[in-house]
């Protein structure tokens, strides 16, 4: 795929006159694929977490990719200027700093272990850490407590892994690529739970069906969604921030949790959510 930088700053000026968005002055270079009629804006998204972000042949779901759409047309970018392209937590800073991808949406927690690599808009989502079980080992495993000598998996290049051996010394951690991977591996017995936070545990207990798997619902932590941009990219951060803060305003943040809800049964903690966006420089 060639990949040419574009400035797209008239662009994004005209388009905020006609739909009042404000981002009149703002510059934003971004990557087209050579194929596209027009500038693109390329977004990095999971493809494999069901509620999140899941691509079902041709189409791409889920809250992030909701809120990711509801960025983009407030950048100035119609559908057709968006290019959704697969990142997996090991990949997500590299296709950025690479300039593979513009953004990166796919429930990317704010960790302070990113702020040298990344920079962060949002949050637009907080989330609690949790444990996902065969439904058979719920007598056995009821938290973080029960998983001495036990195997958790979780995906590459989050913080899950140095984070559970912390928390339990004698745990085995068994980092895959994705976490469908660690769902098979909990599924064979390799693996005595995944580790990860509630939503996304919750879309993979779902796709699963029929109470094979379950999310134990004794959390010990919170982590809290961003969308990262390249390291130093402040003035989009900037934008993107303003596009969260008017997707909380009208509706439109509440009405996708909605949906979030109807897909996968995922219910929000109202005492952490909707949050509030506020970035750390």
């Amino acid at each position: 795929m060639a990949h040419g930088m574009r400035n797209i700053a008239a662009m994004l000026c005209a388009v905020s006159i006609m739909i009042g968005t404000g981002a009149c002055g703002t510059s934003i270079s971004v990557v087209t694929n050579g194929q596209a009629q027009g500038p693109t804006i390329t977004i990095g998204v999971a493809t494999d977490q069901p509620g999140l972000g899941l691509l079902h042949g041709k189409d791409y779901s889920g809250f992030d990719i909701t809120v990711a759409r509801y960025v983009a047309q407030y950048l100035g970018f119609a559908d057709k200027q968006v290019v959704f392209t697969k990142v997996i937590p090991s990949t997500r800073v590299s296709a950025l700093t690479s300039g593979d991808v513009d953004m990166v949406v796919d429930s990317f927690a704010m960790d302070a272990s990113y702020d040298d690599k990344v920079t962060f808009a949002g949050p637009y989502l907080t989330v609690r850490r949790d444990l996902l079980i065969r439904g058979d080992s719920a007598d056995v495993i009821s938290g973080v407590d029960d998983l001495d000598g036990k195997t958790v998996c979780t995906a590459k290049g989050g913080t899950y892994g140095s984070d559970m051996r912390n928390l339990a010394a004698s745990v085995t951690v068994e980092e895959r690529d994705t976490y469908p991977q660690c769902v098979t591996s909990l599924m064979i017995g390799e693996a005595d739970a995944i580790v990860s936070d509630d939503a996304i545990l919750t879309g993979l207990a779902a796709d699963r069906g029929n109470g094979y798997l379950q999310v134990v619902g004794n959390p010990f932590g919170e982590e809290s969604y961003g969308i990262a941009v390249r390291h130093g990219e402040s003035e989009l951060a900037g934008q993107i921030d303003a596009a969260l803060k008017s997707m909380l305003a009208d509706g439109s943040w509440k009405s996708a949790v909605r949906t979030m809800k109807q897909e996968i049964g995922y219910t929000t903690d109202a005492s952490l959510n909707p949050p509030t966006v506020q970035r750390k420089d």
